[in-house]
């Protein structure tokens, strides 16, 4: 059992966050990721935590080394974001430093990013530089050290003096209880008083530290708002100090007096939180749970000083019959307070520290990990101490009571005094960690966005089983690792060989034979192969394995892979092109013929974009506007005027526009409303009418409209897209559904989702068939596979954003724009991995995409009156980029939670066990 809860109880301690927290950089624009325009003029970074502007600075620097930003730093949306102008920048490679001062802890803190301009690639080697940032900021570690201990003395004696010694039965030593108590108001205002002077010159160099590190003046630094809880701080222990030299006029300490130090310490022990990890979330619970977590922490390592320091001093004065039965009488009383703080720990810790960081990798990499392993290390002697003290002290002393022969006093002096030196060791490995940067902050990895590079499968064929493993798995050169076993992973007993071959069938590429080597063997037979296999290019590869058998057929699997990069190792370039005249561009349209085409919301013409000269030509109608547009087979371009209740359409060949006006569809009480356009295989052309639950075929033909009503009401039909099959798919943004209309019948089709789809408008298929639908008001585009009849929803990760046009790109990702916010997302359902591309135009609107014949994306600018295209480059993958995965994954939960409830059951049973102890020794020593 005292093992079960040493054990225990190390593991727990990993959770001990006393760390603050420091300002590490969240975001970037222009990033590293992403090429910003020539001309651009700001650059912000958005931080993890509030900063103050007063001590704050961004400094943007040429290739030359050279400072060109404006100086002229400032909020960009709030406390957590700064913003610095340049003159318009020209192509090439800058560097950003950052030098920013918490407002939650003071810490002020560098850093550095790189960001490219133009059509310039940075180099991949680039990338592993690391700009140097203190990681553990040691002078304030320094300073703060003497009040982490001084106020754990102070916090820890008060409570131990009043909940212990205050409330023990002290009959047995009557005769002796007035020099006792005289001695102990000695003893307690030693320890107490030392606390004090310790927190008052902590209070000192914390302020001198930070007017230093700010090179400004002590009441410049005060003014900041970590000054200001300095201030408060500086207050409390003077407060503090009065309260002792009142105390020490008096011989014994009094109840009063002692309540009115505990409320003042409580005070005292807030400001440390104040500058912790839970102020630094910004939300209450966190703030609470750390509080609380550095009370009990006080408590047991403070009451432990108390116990060694005060009270065992007090009983040298006692006979010694007396002393050693005092002595003994206190092992469980102590006992019970420590398990009851420790409980504490188990489940504040852990709990606090899923609320910060709950990355168990990212943790144990970093060297936040690191001091806690330490941490445990000096805990685990304490705790394994106070085991001696139950189990082996206490335990001799109640065998030899009835002979008179109990030695306790001395021993525990002894082994309480390497207990508290201990506890001050901890207490400066506490220092480190909370003036140390948080695991996200010194890796920066957030869980969302978290690529794992390589390719991992098991196959089988007929008797043989193929564990094969390619890292990284991109284009270039890889490394595949194949391992060849039997069903139950025993080598072949008659292979020796494995050759691996390479092909790309759609590039004309025959099958590479692959070298391969032995790597390990067993019972004298290789059992892994490893080689060199290089992908010349994204895009899908077949790669063959085949065991070669001296007794058996040759046994082999072809595995068909898609090799192509992640989101984060494409560098994108936002070029925009802005329109001849005012318009309002809405809905781009590749003709597969190298031109775009472009709706104009604000006049009544379409504008032609010709992807080789970049020149524009406009083409005007009679009519208001345009809006949606689609190619039918002929390459006409069809175009909606929803405010003229028209369709029309551009033959491409000879420049002249058609109109044709729609019917008004009953209700005919009030006008049609159509909105998209879509043209079938056979030449007919699908118009959604939203007002009116339905969706229009015009037949050109026959000069024919059919009508094809939506069951229900306020269907709010809008966007159309074609399967390969030629169903009609459409959205219904009202009732919150999909479906699809047969051309041959006009038959309707729905689908829909638990809970509906919130705001379906755009769709997309992919070449699986699945359904790609854009949720606008539900923040989120979702995936529906009409075999599975299933859907996958993917959050979007900002929520002013309003998922709108969606297309592919070369790679087979989704981008789709949001027109509230000049960002385009871009998600990669093969990684399930999601990034944002920022627009260089502010209030860009960006509603709709499409892609050209090379599969690279365009938009419109809807409020700016301009089209961009997003110029993609794929950045190589460099081994020290490349992180394992480590074929296991421990969630956080799933260590904590199992840890936390048998923390409770073990300190609970401990608990009981302290109070029989103590029952039982009173009724030993009384009697």
């Amino acid at each position: 059992m005292q093992k079960f809860l040493i054990v225990l109880l190390m593991i727990s301690f990993i959770s001990i966050p006393f760390a603050s927290a420091h300002p590490y950089t969240e975001e970037t624009i222009p990033s590293l990721t992403s090429n910003t325009p020539a001309g651009t003029t700001e650059v912000i970074v958005i931080f993890s935590e509030a900063i103050d502007i007063n001590f704050s600075e961004l400094k943007v620097f040429d290739t030359n080394g050279n400072q060109i930003d404006n100086k002229d730093t400032a909020y960009y949306e709030g406390e957590l974001s700064l913003i610095v102008t340049t003159p318009p920048l020209e192509d090439g490679v800058y560097t950003v430093s950052t030098k920013v001062l918490s407002k939650v802890d003071g810490h002020l803190v560098p850093g550095a990013f790189l960001f490219a301009v133009g059509d310039v690639v940075i180099d991949p080697s680039l990338l592993g530089v690391e700009q140097p940032s203190e990681l553990i900021f040691l002078p304030e570690a320094g300073a703060r050290f003497p009040g982490l201990v001084g106020q754990t003395i102070v916090l820890g004696a008060v409570v131990a003096s009043l909940i212990i010694w205050g409330t023990q039965n002290k009959q047995s030593i009557r005769e002796e209880l007035e020099k006792i108590q005289s001695i102990h108001h000695g003893k307690f205002m030693s320890v107490t008083g030392i606390g004090l002077v310790l927190v008052f010159i902590s209070d000192i160099l914390m302020i001198a530290v930070q007017t230093i590190r700010l090179e400004a003046s002590p009441i410049d630094a005060i003014q900041t708002d970590f000054g200001n809880i300095w201030l408060i701080r500086m207050i409390v222990t003077i407060l503090l100090l009065g309260i002792w030299f009142g105390m020490d006029r008096k011989k014994v300490l009094s109840k009063s007096s002692q309540i009115a130090m505990l409320a003042v310490s409580l005070v005292l022990i807030s400001t440390t939180s104040m500058i912790g990890h839970g102020a630094a979330s910004g939300q209450i619970v966190p703030l609470v749970l750390d509080y609380i977590h550095n009370l009990v922490a006080a408590v047991w390592i403070g009451g432990i000083f108390y116990f060694v320091f005060t009270l065992l001093p007090t009983f040298s004065q006692l006979k010694e019959s007396s002393r050693e039965k005092m002595s003994l009488v206190l092992i469980p009383r102590f006992s019970i307070a420590f398990i009851i703080a420790v409980g504490v720990v188990i489940i504040t810790g852990p709990t606090l520290m899923w609320f910060l960081e709950s990355d168990v990798g990212m943790i144990t990499e970093s060297v936040y990990g690191q001091l806690i392993i330490l941490k445990i290390a000096i805990a685990a002697v304490m705790i394994g101490l106070g085991g001696f003290f139950q189990f082996k002290i206490q335990k001799n002393a109640e065998e030899n009571f009835s002979s008179g022969k109990i030695s306790v006093h001395k021993k525990l002096k002894r082994t309480l005094k390497v207990d508290a030196a201990l506890g001050i060791i901890l207490l400066g490995v506490v220092a480190l960690l909370a003036n140390g940067t948080l695991p996200a902050g010194e890796i920066q990895k957030v869980d969302a966005q978290e690529i794992v590079y390589g390719f991992k499968t098991i196959e089988f064929t007929e008797n043989t089983k193929f564990d094969v493993d390619i890292s990284p798995f991109s284009s270039g050169s890889n490394t595949i690792l194949v391992k060849v076993s039997d069903f139950e992973g025993n080598p072949l007993y008659d292979s020796d060989q494995l050759k691996v071959k390479v092909s790309n069938p759609s590039k004309n590429i025959s099958p590479i034979e692959v070298p391969m080597e032995i790597i390990k063997q067993e019972e004298n037979r290789p059992v892994e192969f490893q080689g060199e296999i290089t992908f010349g290019f994204s895009g899908e590869w077949l790669v063959e394995v085949e065991a070669q058998r001296t007794e058996n057929a040759n046994e082999s699997k072809i595995l068909n892979l898609l090799v192509k990069p992640k989101l984060t190792d494409i560098q994108t370039q936002i070029i925009e092109y802005e329109l001849p005249e005012e318009s309002k561009p809405l809905f781009p349209l590749y003709d597969g013929r190298d031109t775009l085409w472009v709706s104009d919301a604000l006049a009544p013409r379409l504008w032609e974009f010709s992807l080789e000269t970049q020149e524009f030509t406009s083409h005007s109608f009679d009519g208001i506007g345009s809006t949606f547009l689609t190619q039918d087979r002929d390459g006409k371009i069809w175009f909606v005027d929803t405010p003229r209740n028209q369709i029309g359409f551009l033959d491409p060949q000879t420049k002249e526009i058609t109109t044709k006006t729609l019917p008004n569809f009953d209700p005919v009480i009030s006008d049609n409303t159509p909105l998209f356009i879509k043209a079938d295989f056979d030449g007919n052309v699908w118009v959604t009418i939203l007002n009116k639950d339905r969706i229009v075929k015009y037949i050109p033909e026959s000069d024919e409209f059919e009508e094809i009503i939506l069951p229900g009401k306020e269907n709010l039909p809008f966007a159309l897209e074609l399967d390969v099959d030629g169903n009609v798919w459409f959205t219904a943004t009202g009732s919150g559904n999909i479906g699809y209309i047969d051309p041959k019948n006009n038959q309707i089709t729905q689908f829909s989702s638990d809970p509906p789809l919130q705001g379906p408008e755009a769709l997309l298929f992919d070449d699986e068939g699945n359904v790609w639908i854009a949720e606008h008001t539900g923040l989120a585009i979702t995936k529906f596979n009409p075999v599975l009849d299933t859907f996958e929803r993917i959050t979007v990760p900002n929520n002013e954003a309003l998922p709108y046009g969606m297309t592919f790109d070369r790679y087979g990702n989704v981008w789709f724009a949001q027109h509230t916010i000049d960002y385009i997302g871009a998600y990669d359902p093969d990684n399930n991995n999601l990034i944002e591309i920022p627009v260089p135009s502010e209030t860009s609107f960006v509603q709709f995409m499409t892609s050209d014949g090379n599969n690279n994306v365009w938009f419109a600018e809807w409020q700016t009156g301009k089209i961009g295209t997003i110029k993609m480059t794929e950045v190589p993958v460099i081994a020290s980029q490349v992180q394992s995965s480590g074929g296991f994954e421990l969630k956080y939960t799933e260590l904590a939670s199992p840890l936390i409830a048998l923390g409770i059951i073990a300190t609970s049973l401990f608990y009981v066990k302290s109070i029989k102890d103590k029952r039982r020794l009173n009724d030993l020593i009384n009697s």
